[in-house]
């Protein structure tokens, strides 16, 4: 039986935003609390978020949903320590899903998207395109773990270097959004007022 975990990584230190965005409401909820209930009702096996800056406050946005928390010590080396904590706790797991905190256009039914294109296929990586851009969430079979755990930064390089074993699926250029910074907070409310 195929066992297929969700990893929500949620670490970051919100630099450019100069405070947590992850507990920024959206449409009544924290940043996060949006990203990870999206993910929890994708229908993964198990879901997992990496926390580290203000993970106290972080934890307790996600308060009630059905998830497993890590710890990431050094968040403030960046994302790819967050990787690291994250394939430290997946066990037996067949395969896993990158998401990040701060993409609030991503919805439930995107991320079974990248599930429904694991099981059906097996791929060795399950990437996501945004018109010309390939970006995140990414789904990753165990087999890969060994080389997303010693990334520095995001897995671009793993993507390119198992480029023929990827299966890409085809998202909306505007579910790219992401906040980093206020003005983007302030267009993604703008976006969900619509």
């Amino acid at each position: 039986m195929t066992h297929v975990a969700a990893v929500v990584l949620a670490a970051g230190a919100s630099t450019r935003m100069g405070t947590q965005k992850l507990l920024l409401p959206l449409d009544d909820e924290p940043l996060v609390r949006r990203t990870v209930r999206q993910v929890c009702e994708a229908g993964f096996d198990e879901v997992l978020v990496v926390i580290g800056h203000e993970h106290g406050k972080v934890l307790a946005a996600l308060d009630g949903l059905p998830i497993r928390h890590a710890v990431n010590p050094e968040y403030a080396t960046g994302m790819g320590s967050s990787f690291r904590t994250a394939i430290e706790h997946l066990t037996d797991t067949d395969a896993a899903m990158f998401a990040l905190a701060d993409q609030p256009f991503v919805t439930a039914c995107d991320y079974r998207a990248l599930l429904d294109a694991y099981v059906g296929g097996r791929p060795a990586i399950v990437s996501v395109r945004y018109g010309d851009v390939i970006a995140p969430p990414h789904l990753f079979t165990r087999a890969l773990y060994s080389e997303l755990a010693v990334l520095q930064h995001g897995a671009r390089s793993v993507l390119r270097r198992h480029a023929g074993e990827m299966l890409e699926l085809e998202f909306p250029r505007e579910l790219l959004e992401d906040i980093d910074t206020p003005d983007d907070y302030e267009r993604a409310k703008r976006l969900l007022k619509r």
